[in-house]
């Protein structure tokens, strides 16, 4: 069916135009000298250029409603001028909102059609607001100091004083937290990690690498060879007692004692039983789990191991790395990129994710709670059927990030561009805009409510069949 459906969109596509380039394309390079953020810019620029024959596709609807809403109004004689440009708002009308749209440069990016704003929480705006403000209704019932209390009230009652300053304390918390991951300079520059600051800020952890390139130049060739074909090879007695002597941040005087009374064949006998042991369920292998650090994780999958996916990633880069059935919880993120890394069936509980790019990475059936996203710019990250709860997205851009099925919230974006990045058949709650426009992106059959978008006007956003309230 979803062949069949594109099937479809091509068609409509060609008969439409000959052209080398399409039209829609066109504009979304048209739409990048709108936008402020440079390096949301060049992300657009980049996709936009190598989008596949299925991502074009996929814009087709988008374009279709924008380009009959353009006619529609165009028949009407309205003015239509830069339509491209602007927000349309299709049969998605507002209740109760707390935030007009007053601002005459708001009001010109922004085209309403069956989209009106009732029984707003104020008395500002287009003319059918005001008239149909809750303020103005009660005034013309009664006194004007009895609406005023009505309204104070429902205000208070249904918690939008409290989200606004739940919304602004998350902002301040996530600043702090992200000053305390990076630190900065003398002149304010953030500060990455090389091996020379991990020494300044963490020096265990800098012990640990240095010990680990100590220990690389005292192998021998045969050791070398064993390495290459078994994997691993024993130590002799003055690397042992480098790795667990009194000096070693690995220090381990028992295992010291033990290997030192074994021969080479002895510990090769003694690995071998172990294994067997572990396979015939004979041995109860146990581990304290320990942050992954330093140790790129490539062409792998884990697959029922909800122990690996937990331990936490520090400046270990994942590629082509598969997530199945594999919860995780307290599984940090950290300095470490994801390329390609499905994660399905996998729910991530308290697992944050900081200065962490990360593209490919789609989300199905996998719900994300209390993860917050903070310093990570995505590209192509669809969550499909994947509920998100107390997950805001700070300084995080995405391109190409649908949300399809999977409902929101507490999830607040704040200083979070995102483009090409539709929300469909999702409602949201709690989950305010604060500065974080989109582009080229649009609303579907997603009702929402408490959820302002606080200076985040964008371009090219249409919204359908998505009635708000308390927005």
């Amino acid at each position: 069916m979803y062949r069949k459906r594109i099937r479809v969109f091509q068609e409509a596509k060609n008969i439409k135009t000959g052209k080398k380039r399409d039209g829609l394309l066109t504009r979304y390079s048209d739409i990048e000298k709108d936008i402020e953020d440079e390096e949301l810019k060049e992300m657009i620029h980049r996709k936009s250029s190598n989008m596949i024959e299925e991502e074009k596709m996929f814009m087709v609807p988008i374009d279709l409603i924008r380009q009959v809403a353009k006619i529609g109004l165009g028949l009407a004689g309205q003015n239509t001028t830069d339509m491209d440009k602007k927000t349309v708002k299709l049969l998605s009308p507002r209740f109760m909102s707390i935030l007009s749209d007053s601002k005459k440069d708001e009001q010109n990016k922004t085209i309403d059609i069956l989209s009106p704003s009732l029984f707003s929480l104020h008395d500002s705006g287009t003319e059918i607001e005001k008239k149909t403000s809750l303020k103005s209704l009660l005034a013309a019932a009664g006194g004007s100091t009895d609406s005023q209390n009505l309204l104070d009230f429902l205000v208070e009652a249904t918690g939008v004083a409290e989200a606004v300053e739940d919304a602004e304390q998350k902002m301040i918390d996530a600043q702090r937290k992200k000053d305390d991951a990076i630190g900065r300079g003398p002149d304010g520059q953030p500060l990455y990690f090389t091996k020379e600051n991990i020494t300044e800020r963490f020096p265990s952890e800098a012990k640990k690498i240095e010990l680990f390139e100590e220990l690389d130049k005292t192998y021998s060739i045969e050791q070398l060879k064993d390495m290459n074909q078994t994997g691993y090879t024993v130590l002799n007695p003055k690397q042992m007692q480098m790795m667990y002597g009194k000096k070693s941040p690995f220090k381990n005087s028992r295992l010291l004692r033990a290997y030192k009374n074994m021969t080479t064949a002895e510990i090769h006998l003694a690995i071998h039983r172990t294994i067997k042991d572990v396979a015939d369920e004979k041995l109860k292998f146990e581990v304290r789990q320990k942050d992954i650090v330093l140790s790129p994780v490539v062409n792998t999958a884990l697959i029922n191991d909800p122990k690996t996916a937990s331990q936490a990633l520090i400046l270990s880069p994942a590629v082509m790395v598969a997530l199945v059935n594999s919860p995780a919880v307290f599984g940090s993120v950290i300095l470490s990129p994801w390329l390609f890394v499905p994660l399905i069936l996998s729910p991530r509980i308290l697992s944050p994710v900081i200065l962490d790019p990360f593209m490919f990475v789609p989300i199905i059936l996998s719900p994300v709670v209390l993860d917050p996203v903070v310093l990570s710019p995505g590209v192509f990250n669809p969550f499909v059927l994947s509920p998100l709860v107390m997950c805001p997205f700070v300084l995080s851009p995405q391109v190409m990030t649908p949300l399809i099925l999977s409902p929101f919230a507490l999830t607040p974006l704040i200083l979070n561009p995102l483009a090409l990045s539709p929300i469909i058949l999702s409602p949201f709650v709690l989950s305010p805009q604060v500065l974080s426009p989109q582009y080229i992106s649009g609303l579907f059959l997603s009702p929402y409510a408490l959820s302002p978008a606080i200076e985040s006007t964008g371009a090219m956003f249409t919204v359908f069949a998505s009635p708000s309230w308390l927005s």
